[in-house]
């Protein structure tokens, strides 16, 4: 059976999670208090109705930032980014940058899927960055002192990242999603169009072999445009690279965000393959307004004039907390939201 209310990933961190990272705890007991809020993650997802758990990425510091933990040779902070917020003001965000050859010292299995999976009946789901996102921070000067080049420092991402893809199927995990904002920002990397579809190509390419020899799991693709602290970088309809992307990723579930004029109509949902399922990201994880279940039935219908009702999903935009501050969102509007997720697609498909 489709699942049709699906989980993007991350969660609001409860205060004494944030408090606990600022007060000197040794990694042990810092661990203790990440599983004291796994634990209550996981209640309020089954409570609120989802067939899909994660851990709320509550170990993690930013979505991505499972490399830094689990990779040596990363620098966690060595290069810098913006994204913008409604009223286009800027601000940095610093993301990992290669300064040695990496090196394995741990696993995504074992960091996170090791404690989620026994603590839940339901399909668990691991979202991990692509390789084609982690290798534009490869920076000059710094980078190729371990690297000879991009291309090498993009072969060894995609070797690492299938070991743990991998790995993470043989736990157990049911859903395995890659988060890429950057497919949403490519008219910014490449002006001309030609060129532009040819480089997303290459991301899709890229991204597919994650998923080689990987056997017994959902494989999930989000094409985030930014939710950092309810900023966003993303300002291209999907228009603009669905084509592309849509049916040459292996991705058996496209989670597009659908939450504002940003993303353009449903149109592009056209260029999904017959055995993808598209999840509309109708929900916004920005603010705590709440959307109401009549007009998401009512754009779920307009969306199915492009795509049969029957490979449609429902979901939040994004996660609550893409980094550890998380959203401009309040804990009761969060439970509201995914609750809110849980009853449309009820009413509209019979299941969530």
């Amino acid at each position: 059976m489709t699942v049709r209310a699906d989980n993007l990933g991350s969660l609001l961190r409860p205060p004494y999670l944030l408090d606990a990272r600022h007060d000197g705890l040794t990694p042990d007991e810092l661990r203790v208090v990440e599983d004291r809020a796994i634990e209550e993650a996981v209640q309020l997802q089954e409570d609120a109705g989802l067939q899909i758990v994660t851990d709320g990425e509550y170990r993690r510091r930013f979505f991505f930032s499972t490399v830094e933990v689990l990779l040596e040779g990363i620098d966690p902070l060595g290069f810098v980014r913006h994204h913008r917020d409604e009223e286009g003001v800027e601000h940095e965000l610093r993301t990992p940058t290669p300064v040695a050859r990496l090196k394995r010292i741990g696993t995504l299995a074992d960091y996170e899927v090791a404690f989620l999976r026994p603590r839940t009946k339901r399909l668990v789901k691991v979202t991990m960055p692509p390789p084609s996102l982690l290798v534009n921070y490869f920076t000059d000067g710094v980078s190729d002192k371990a690297y000879p080049d991009r291309e090498a420092y993009r072969e060894h991402l995609i070797e690492l990242l299938n070991e743990d893809a991998r790995a993470l199927a043989a736990a157990g995990v049911d859903h395995i999603q890659l988060d890429a904002p950057h497919y949403a920002y490519i008219q910014k990397l490449v002006a001309d169009v030609t060129d532009r579809n040819a480089t997303l190509r290459r991301l899709v390419e890229t991204d597919n072999r994650v998923f080689d020899g990987v056997e017994g799991v959902t494989k999930s693709l989000h094409i985030c445009r930014g939710n950092d602290r309810s900023h966003f970088t993303g300002t291209e309809p999907y228009d603009e690279f669905a084509a592309a992307i849509f049916p040459h990723t292996v991705a058996d579930r496209l989670l597009l965000e659908y939450d504002d004029e940003r993303s353009g109509g449903f149109a592009p949902l056209r260029h999904a393959r017959e055995d993808q399922t598209v999840v509309l990201g109708l929900v916004t994880t920005k603010r705590s307004d709440m959307e109401s279940g009549d007009e998401l039935k009512a754009r779920i219908e307009e969306a199915a004039a492009f795509m049969p009702l029957e490979r449609l999903a429902l979901s939040t935009q994004c996660g609550f907390g893409s980094n550890a501050e998380g959203n401009a969102i309040t804990y009761d509007a969060q439970r509201a939201k995914l609750e809110l997720v849980v009853q449309v697609a009820t009413d509209v498909w019979g299941n969530a």
